[in-house]
């Protein structure tokens, strides 16, 4: 009996290459395209998540500085005579009317109110070597305060006698030289900007806030205080929407929202640039718009309205602060260019493909309610 012997396989067939193929490619293909999906849908994912953590972030620190506006203790909620001696101008002059001001770009920086240049924001250097300007047709708003921190006058004080305070020397509000005070009793209240440096003047856990003729207007403030008085710093904060130093992914130089702060730093008597700290609170804000709410209905002490800055009639009557803010991606999300309705227009003018999400809250001044 014979037998056939196996003959070894040498080899696979053109038929058998070409169906590996195709099945190879066909399974690549859906791996590639798993891994396109779920690329995208990470980007997106992580765009929105950024957005939302900004505007969060954003509502919330515009929320807790214009609820605190026209804060001055416990003469906040009084009728009191507030004197100014200080020869350090304040950015808006510091009154119960100032509180809360704001400024509305109609376009080609054309401001109404006249964006005033005390404010040092519509051209400013922000990383020592360029030149940024404020976004056109984006709103601009001044909140006036004194700080959350306070500290109390140790000793009686007798305006004829001496030009120099006592307050108790454990506070944590760092009085510096040239910076702008209140001093308070609920009944009466002076601003005036010190004179020494109070971190060299400590004794017996008291430190000592000159006010000398040099920065003021005469050596002596006008109302004599009792050791119940509170003493806070002034602030002037400021935010706006300008274009940073920074670029997206796309080349684009980012907007940011900023805010600027008073915080004086020599003894001159004319604003400079050296006189404001700059803080980039988000980058990709493209715009903010603002409304005030004011009380036009004979002193209810309640918004009736809500108008922009151009068409506010008396500022001493706003009672409450709408904030409107758009945020956009850093990067072409979409397949397809798509318009974003924000503040009644079309905020994609450049037909772009990136995500927009517009945040919006009402915040009212809690100082000048009943």
């Amino acid at each position: 009996m014979k037998y056939l012997k196996h003959q070894k396989q040498q080899g696979f067939s053109l038929i058998e290459i070409m169906i590996a193929l195709v099945i190879g490619i066909v399974l690549l293909s859906g791996a590639v395209s798993i891994f396109i999906s779920n690329n995208h849908v990470y980007r997106l994912e992580s765009e929105l998540s950024r957005m939302q953590e900004s505007g969060r972030f954003l509502i919330e620190v515009i929320s807790k500085e214009i609820r605190m506006a026209g804060f001055s203790g416990c003469s906040s909620r009084g009728t009191i005579d507030v004197h100014t001696m200080t020869k350090t101008p304040p950015p808006v002059d510091f009154s119960g009317d100032n509180a809360v001001f704001g400024f509305d770009d109609s376009g080609a920086d054309t401001w109404d109110p006249v964006l005033t240049d005390n404010l040092k924001i519509t051209v400013y250097d922000i990383d020592g070597d360029s030149t940024r300007d404020i976004v056109s047709n984006t709103d601009v708003i001044n909140i006036q305060r004194a700080d959350t921190c306070g500290a109390s006058l140790a000793d009686d004080f007798d305006t004829t006698q001496s030009a120099n305070l006592k307050v108790n020397g454990d506070n944590t509000c760092g009085f510096k030289q040239y910076g702008t005070v209140m001093i308070t009793d609920c009944v009466s209240a002076e601003i005036f900007t010190i004179q020494n440096n109070p971190g060299t003047d400590i004794s017996a856990d008291k430190q000592t806030l000159t006010h000398s003729a040099n920065l003021n207007n005469g050596n002596f403030i006008q109302t004599a205080f009792g050791p119940d008085s509170q003493i806070f710093k002034m602030r002037s904060n400021t935010f706006f929407v300008a274009v940073g130093s920074a670029t997206d992914k796309g080349g684009t130089a980012k907007s940011s929202l900023y805010l600027s702060s008073w915080d004086p730093s020599d003894n001159n008597s004319v604003l400079t640039s050296a006189d404001y700290s700059i803080l980039e609170l988000a980058d990709g804000v493209e715009d903010m718009q603002i409304l005030y709410g004011e009380d036009t209905g004979g002193g209810n002490e309640y918004a009736d309205t809500y108008v922009d800055a151009s068409a506010v009639a008396d500022w001493s009557n706003i009672r409450s602060v709408r904030v409107s803010l758009l945020l956009r991606s850093e990067d072409d999300i979409t397949t397809e260019a798509r318009p974003f309705i924000f503040s009644g227009a079309d905020a994609n003018t450049s037909d772009d493909k990136r995500l927009r999400m517009a945040f919006s809250t009402t915040i009212t001044i809690r100082n000048r309610l009943p």
